[in-house]
């Protein structure tokens, strides 16, 4: 195309003057009787050119205006922005990029205690040991939007397959304040790439299981399989729907309990036991694990395995240790079942030792515990999570989960054992309306029970009132 600006007044005038000679010459040759034949031939020839100058005009004139829309714009042909060609997210560059997430909005009332909207064991038994009682009648109520979550997903397409990002955040970021009204601070919850088979960064642990029911509560079930780290994970098909994981993974965040003989490591310890002393594991081999997933119609269950070596320096000059190390393993069952009456039952179970890190019973619970003699020992822990789930209506829904954990007392232990935890339970029970898809209502009675080794126990209960919205 040219450089010139399209003129069209010039085009404008052209049809003019076509137009006046097609209307002087019929009048012409309506003159001439003899020739009458050949001249409508003529007119109608004159008619279509006239037609086709005319729409020849429309069409250089949208031209025109096309041109000037793009100069005034600042993308050119090749937009940095565009609309995926399935209709989901959108393109930048080659990169498909999909955003969703959702917002959550908490109002809670904890009857003994101001807990934000994490209710567990540990905060039953921590208000114990601090007022002194766990009685009701201190009750506190507070709202919060820490939970709400934004995710990001990209796809980039590349000649040896397609490359997948993943980053999801949430607002319980650090410095971390459970207090209601403290102000949100981003976090990264996952964040990981994938490639073929292959998933690299930070997400679930593989020997996760969540075969239990949704909760409002934050916290969630007792007995839960819990962590998200660093890892590297290969899935490969292993028949229809069905699929086995490997992965290694981060062995970090472990902690030993080692009475009050041995030095703390900075900012180790037992959150659930503030009277004794503890120490970090040191990590030298990364965690394994495997997994197997399958489902087949209304069934699906998983079995998981995981292998872990545990090593701290225990000694501080009374113990004659150094370097001890033992040998951490656990396994898990779990599965769920839908009825055609829209009940789901769903079960997680879990034995281990060594597996402290991610067992929520209760959450940071040890790994490990040192002896009399100074050796190293695996914490045994075991537990269960049992769900309910019951469609009533095309928007109603109703869960019962009941999540129950066990911590044997450790033989020969450097310290007393007696504040140590020996079983510790939550049970919810909630009602969730959702009146259209993005937008969910719900209303949850929560209770927490916590018992040490001592037989010395406590409770504390809440009610959740929760707004959802997802995008």
């Amino acid at each position: 195309m040219g450089t010139h600006p399209f003129n069209s007044g010039k085009v404008r005038a052209s049809v003019r003057n076509v137009i006046g000679t097609a209307v002087a010459v019929p009048l012409l040759f309506s003159a001439m009787p003899a020739m009458a034949q050949s001249q409508q031939e003529e007119m109608q020839d004159l008619r279509d050119q006239i037609q086709q100058m005319q729409q020849r005009f429309d069409e250089m004139q949208q031209q025109q205006e096309q041109m000037a829309q793009e100069q005034s714009s600042p993308r050119s042909d090749d937009q940095l922005v565009s609309k995926s060609e399935d209709g989901e997210g959108f393109m930048v560059g080659d990169t498909n990029i999909k955003v969703n997430g959702y917002f959550k909005f908490d109002a809670i009332y904890d009857f003994e205690d101001d807990h934000d909207a994490l209710l567990g064991p540990s905060d039953a038994i921590g208000t114990l040991n601090a007022k002194g009682t766990d009685s009701p009648g201190d009750g506190d109520f507070g709202v919060t939007v820490k939970q709400t979550r934004l995710k990001i997903a990209t796809t980039t397409p590349t000649e040896f397959g397609d490359l997948g990002g993943y980053i999801e955040m949430d607002f319980y970021g650090k410095p971390y304040d459970e207090s209601f009204d403290s102000a949100p601070s981003p976090r990264v919850r996952r964040a990981y790439l994938t490639f073929g088979n292959w998933l690299i960064g930070r997400d679930w642990s593989t020997f996760s299981d969540f075969n239990y029911g949704t909760t409002l509560n934050f916290y969630g079930p007792q007995a839960q399989l819990f962590e998200r780290q660093a890892q590297v994970r290969y899935t490969m098909a292993a028949g229809e729907d069905t699929t086995v994981d490997f992965a290694l993974e981060n062995p970090g965040g472990g902690t030993v309990v080692a009475g009050d003989t041995v030095l703390q490591a900075p900012g180790a310890g037992d959150p659930a036991n503030d009277t004794t002393d503890g120490i970090g594991t040191e990590n030298k081999v990364p965690d394994v694990v495997v997994r197997l997933q399958s489902s087949s119609g209304p069934l699906s269950f998983q079995a998981a395995a995981i292998g872990r070596y545990l090593e701290a320096d225990i000694s501080d000059g009374t113990l004659d240790g150094d370097e001890q190390s033992t040998v951490g393993y656990g396994l898990n069952l779990g599965g769920s079942l839908s009825l055609p009456t829209g009940t789901t039952f769903m079960l997680s179970s879990v034995y281990g030792e060594g597996i402290g890190k991610y067992f929520y019973a209760p959450a940071g619970g040890a790994d490990a515990y040192v002896t009399t003699d100074g050796q190293l020992e695996a914490i045994e822990r075991y537990g269960f999570i049992g769900t309910i789930s019951q469609e009533l209506t095309p928007t109603l829904t109703t869960n019962v989960i009941y999540g129950k954990g066990f911590s044997e007392s450790p033989d020969d232990f450097v310290g007393a054992t007696d504040e140590l935890h020996d079983e510790s339970s939550t049970l919810a029970v909630n009602l969730l309306y959702t009146p259209v898809d993005p937008l969910t209502f719900g209303i949850e009675y929560n209770r927490a029970e916590y018992e040490q080794q001592n037989g010395v126990d406590a409770d504390a209960q809440n009610v959740q009132f929760s707004t959802i919205y997802n995008f």
